[in-house]
């Protein structure tokens, strides 16, 4: 099994989110827009597949979503 050191730091820069004071201040229609432009750029660096792509869309839909209520 072949670990990735690029795709384990995208991943890490995808949680870090959850930790990060200016996105945590941020409206949640920008936060959505963070999350929707890392997925972009990890798909276009070639860190993740199309596959993964569609799930941190989702996860970003739904994070979204839960922040509205």
């Amino acid at each position: 099994m072949t670990t990735n050191i690029e795709q384990v730091n995208a991943l890490e820069a995808w949680f870090a989110l959850r930790n990060d004071p200016a996105f945590i201040s941020a409206t949640p229609e920008d936060r959505y827009e963070t999350r929707l432009a890392l997925a972009d750029d990890f798909k276009e660096r070639g860190l993740i597949d199309s596959g993964d792509w569609r799930e941190l869309v989702e996860e970003a839909g739904a994070a979204y979503a839960e922040e509205l209520v």
